[in-house]
């Protein structure tokens, strides 16, 4: 089974005042419609003197480069998606292609029933980079990415929640997918959301596994984000992976203008086996139009034990990065 010890959010299921940024659809007729978008990142790692692991500043280096194309067709209540998703091959990743979202959906008032392969419904920050304010992920544990199964979700106005069955909690062998196996070891998820209170969004998740391993998996997920003002958004995150690590993050979003935005990032992991870390980040972006943005990123790790399964991770990340979206 794999953890995501360093890979953030890859299942952020809702858009916040951090992760609104999404792409927009092109319509093709009354329906079909495709979206997409492409990123690309030039970046540099100074480790400080006698370091040998940047894991830390490294996690989630594999989306920095990467472009996504998806068609959505719609009739009546039914509805579909399937994505394609490329990471280019670069030091941090050997990449890879293939298809990414492909599920179907069937709506009755505020209840969807949704089959196919799917993103976790846990985790703050955003799986697709055009939807992030930084080029990096915090150091966020047990967040799964995507799986294949079924899910039944409730959207009401002033809560949400869902009940997810999948092939397994945490990915698999393959691309972006789970373990593929429904004879046993299903993945279970179940999520509520409370939106009552504007500009206020509380998110609690869960998510369990029966393994072979001497305890089943079991994730806890919290997170809350709040707009203070038309232009400061605060949230923070908290995550208990079983056997693995607790780790959490606070934010802060500033909008100088309809152009400027920036955000801190401050986030800490502690190990079962008593490695901890932390991860420190600064991500002003300029948004050019609604197609086009430039985001730049400096961002400091700090492990406080060598070895481990941290490494000794303790040193600057500078990255900058073009975002273009459709």
């Amino acid at each position: 089974m794999k953890h995501r010890l360093k890979f953030a959010g890859l299942g952020a299921a809702f858009a916040t005042a951090a992760t609104a940024s999404l792409q927009a659809e092109v319509k093709i007729n009354d329906h079909l419609s495709i979206s997409g978008y492409a990123v690309a990142a030039g970046t540099i790692t100074n480790p400080d003197s006698g370091s040998k692991d940047y894991t830390l500043a490294d996690s989630g280096a594999s989306n920095l480069d990467s472009a996504k194309v998806a068609l959505t067709g719609t009739y009546e209540a039914l509805s579909a998606k399937v994505s394609l998703f490329y990471v280019p091959q670069t030091g941090t990743s050997t990449g890879d292609a293939g298809i990414l979202d492909a599920f179907a959906t069937y709506t009755a008032g505020p209840v969807s029933l949704t089959a196919g392969k799917y993103l976790s419904y846990l985790g703050f920050e955003a799986f697709d980079p055009v939807n992030m304010t930084q080029l990096t992920y915090a150091t966020i544990s047990g967040i799964p990415a995507y799986h294949t199964g079924a899910k039944i979700d409730y959207a009401g106005e002033a809560f949400s929640a869902g009940v997810s069955v999948t092939d397994s909690l945490f990915p698999g062998d393959g691309f972006f997918q789970g373990d593929g196996d429904f004879s046993d070891d299903l993945g279970y998820e179940a999520f509520i959301s409370f939106t009552g209170i504007e500009n206020l969004t509380i998110f609690t998740g869960i998510g369990y596994e029966n393994t072979d391993l001497a305890s089943d998996a079991f994730v806890f997920d919290v997170w809350a984000s709040y707009a203070l003002t038309d232009a400061v958004t605060v949230a923070a995150e908290y995550t208990y992976n079983r056997d693995v690590a607790q780790s959490a993050l606070v934010f802060l979003q500033y909008l100088f203008s309809d152009k400027w935005s920036a955000i801190a990032r401050a986030s800490v992991i502690d190990l079962d086996g008593g490695d901890t870390g932390s991860y420190f980040t600064v991500a002003p972006t300029y948004t050019f139009n609604d197609h086009f943005s430039l985001r730049a990123e400096v961002s400091y790790a700090d492990s406080a034990e060598s070895g481990g399964s941290l490494g000794d991770a303790k040193g600057f990340f500078y990255g900058i990065q073009g975002v273009f979206r459709f």
